[in-house]
């Protein structure tokens, strides 16, 4: 009930505005800009934010300058023609649904790869960055200068379209936080050397922010509570930092986060997925509120209300950042509001979100395809004539094709040949760094049932069946089954056992040694890997050039902590050649030298998905209404096959 959430649904001043809750959506770019520009597809992604009840939403690092961009042609662009009229644009939008907008202020310094002819990379110093390995040229006075005033007129754009204030991005090795950061400031003149000279950059930043702002714009500063490397900026020195930003007497918030582009793995930590621990930053954001006298909000994985309710009772933030909360469900405040906290589609940490940013795509999100798609998509209308819908396979795809055709008001009815819904993914459920994957089957079938849609578990569809069925169109979801095992020499007369990455999930092994030789790409097979580290010695052997090679670092990050922690042994660039008992015979692909796997108990020989399309023939003889859609389409991603179901439901 709204009741439950007093707090997190309560007003709060952040300068001289009056913010209508506590929910933040903080900066990520959604990659859908046009030139630099919030086109419809953006103006319409942050409106369906501001429509949900998103007390304050932050743009992602708008660049201030023709360097320092976060990729050319992505993210909104100060330097942009027209950039105040797009400003003004999206202010109407927002400010019609009853929302605030910050746009932040971002120079990436020697953190993105924005070099080309003539555009070096700038930055205090020239410190490479491990995550891009290019070293920037370091600033001279005059840089200095021309970037405090590219900040000035950012926030001038931003004030004279009509926006609600800006967030200066002084965190993972961004401008101010380079000059701040002796990791990244190895100068000795006025700029580097003592924290008084460290500061002096983001002091004369904010000064000019401010100025070009005026009083009655929000301008706040994203800050590390900690940098969590040697030679960065510890929870301490931080603390001390906050309390002199503070003191500026010219921001309205602190807005703290955690890590330093500066350094590979903490690039990728600073967005976790799951398993990592709900809230983990709060204590940083908890400790700088204790010093400072202006608002602070916190961030990290805070994706669950009741969480949000108590971090913001305790004190330790006055607002709380839910953003992929709410690229899962734009409708999050809106359902507290009303009661509907159990119908909120949860973030299950999937960070495919992440995974699409990073790689310079449109943001995608695992659970709800209508991320970024709200202009191109538009909404769900109720069916002109509603008709009998047959959905077959209980999957991913299914699952969200009888959601959103029961939405529209047919009458659906949905077969699944297993004891349970969720097909692969109950699958993944099972694995110990997927775990909350269940969360969305959980809330799938709690919406079949709200929305009347008939549901039979157990109950495989056959040819036979066909004839009889009694539906206006069939969806066809029945996904997908492991592709067969490659031939290996010695295979047959060896003791060694062949499993499934689905035998594995169901049923691990324990004191075994288990090798997966991953040839099949993806999180499938290391999934079922994950399901038997605990408990097992394991070994992951791959021809290409990396495990998990195909997998983001944001996800691959956690996943090599988690399985090498364990004891496991990793062996890319190599494939398995034959069986001599229980051992097996590798060769190297780029020496060919010969290697031994020894004692082997059982292999997982993933090779990828191949298509149950067995029904196809039967559907189409029959002359029915029908698509095809998910993995028995063609393998792929769980979030394609989502879109596809709700494509298909939208269709009928």
């Amino acid at each position: 009930m709204a009741a439950d959430f007093p707090h997190l649904l309560s007003p709060v001043n952040i300068g001289p505005r009056l913010i209508r809750n506590r929910v933040l959506s903080t900066a990520h770019v959604p990659g859908i800009e046009e030139g630099g520009l919030p086109g419809p597809d953006y103006i319409a992604y942050q409106q369906a934010r501001a429509k949900g009840g998103a007390g304050l939403q932050i743009s992602g690092s708008a660049a201030i300058h023709r360097t320092g961009s976060v990729g050319q042609g992505r993210s909104l662009d100060n330097t942009a023609p027209g950039i105040v009229e797009g400003y003004a644009r999206l202010a109407d939008v927002i400010h019609d649904e009853g929302g605030t907008f910050l746009i932040q202020l971002g120079h990436a310094a020697g953190t993105v790869n924005d070099t080309d002819v003539g555009r070096p990379l700038l930055a205090p110093s020239g410190v490479q960055s491990s995550l891009i390995r290019e070293t920037p040229r370091a600033m001279t006075l005059s840089d200095i200068d021309e970037m405090v005033e590219a900040y000035a007129a950012a926030a001038g754009k931003v004030r004279q379209g009509g926006l609600d204030g800006v967030e200066i991005l002084g965190a993972f090795g961004f401008l101010p936080a380079a000059f701040l950061s002796p990791l990244s400031n190895q100068r000795e003149d006025e700029y580097g050397g003592c924290l008084e000279n460290r500061l002096r950059f983001s002091r004369r930043v904010i000064e000019a922010v401010r100025d070009a702002a005026g009083p009655d714009l929000i301008v706040g500063f994203r800050m590390p509570g900690d940098e969590r490397v040697p030679g960065g900026l510890g929870v301490a020195e931080l603390q001390e930092i906050a309390e002199h930003l503070a003191g500026t007497g010219k921001l309205d918030y602190l807005n703290v986060i955690a890590g330093t582009n500066y350094d590979r793995i903490q690039r990728m930590e600073h967005w976790p997925p799951t398993p990592a621990p709900h809230g983990l930053y709060v204590p940083l954001a908890a400790g700088i509120k204790a010093r400072v006298a202006i608002p602070v909000f916190t961030t990290g994985r805070i994706t669950d209300p009741a969480m949000a309710e108590d971090i913001v009772a305790r004190g330790d933030a006055d607002m709380v950042g839910m953003t992929r909360a709410q690229i899962a469900d734009p409708n999050l405040v809106a359902k507290l509001r009303s009661n509907r906290a159990d119908q909120i589609r949860p973030c299950i940490g999937a960070n495919l979100c992440i995974s699409t940013a990073t790689e310079g795509k449109p943001l995608r999100c695992f659970v709800n395809p209508m991320a970024a798609r709200e202009h191109a998509w538009g909404a769900a209308e109720p069916a002109v004539q509603p008709g009998r819908i047959v959905v077959i396979g209980g999957g991913p795809a299914g699952l969200e094709a009888a959601r959103v055709a029961a939405l529209r008001g047919h009458q659906v009815t949905l077969y699944e040949a297993a004891p349970a819904l969720g097909g692969q993914l109950a699958r993944w459920a099972k694995a110990p760094m997927s775990a909350e994957f269940a969360k969305t089957l959980s809330w799938y079938e709690d919406q079949l049932t709200r929305l009347q849609a008939r549901v039979e578990l157990g109950r495989p569809v056959t040819e036979a069946d066909i004839e009889g069925l009694d539906a206006s169109a069939v969806i066809l979801a029945t996904g997908a089954r492991p592709a067969p095992s490659h031939p290996i020499d010695g295979a047959a007369g060896s003791p060694v056992r062949f499993l499934t990455p689905w035998e594995m999930l169901e049923a691990p092994p324990s004191d075994s040694h288990v090798v997966l030789i991953d040839e099949g790409g993806g999180r499938a097979g290391l999934a079922a890997i994950d399901a038997a580290l605990d408990a097992n010695r394991v070994t992951v052997i791959t021809q290409d050039m990396a495990i998990g090679e195909l997998i983001n670092l944001n996800i691959r990050t956690p996943l090599y902590k988690r399985f090498l922690s364990a004891g496991a042994v990793f062996r890319p660039g190599e494939q398995v050649v034959r069986i001599e008992d229980r051992n097996l015979v590798t060769r190297n692909l780029y020496s060919g030298a010969q290697g031994r796997i020894e004692d082997v108990d059982c292999v997982i020989d993933w090779r990828g998905n191949q298509a149950v399309d067995d029904m196809v023939g039967a559907i189409a003889a029959r002359g029915l209404d029908h698509q095809v859609i998910g993995d028995c389409l063609a393998p792929r991603q769980v979030h394609i096959a989502i879109a596809e179901g709700a494509l298909a439901a939208r269709q009928l």
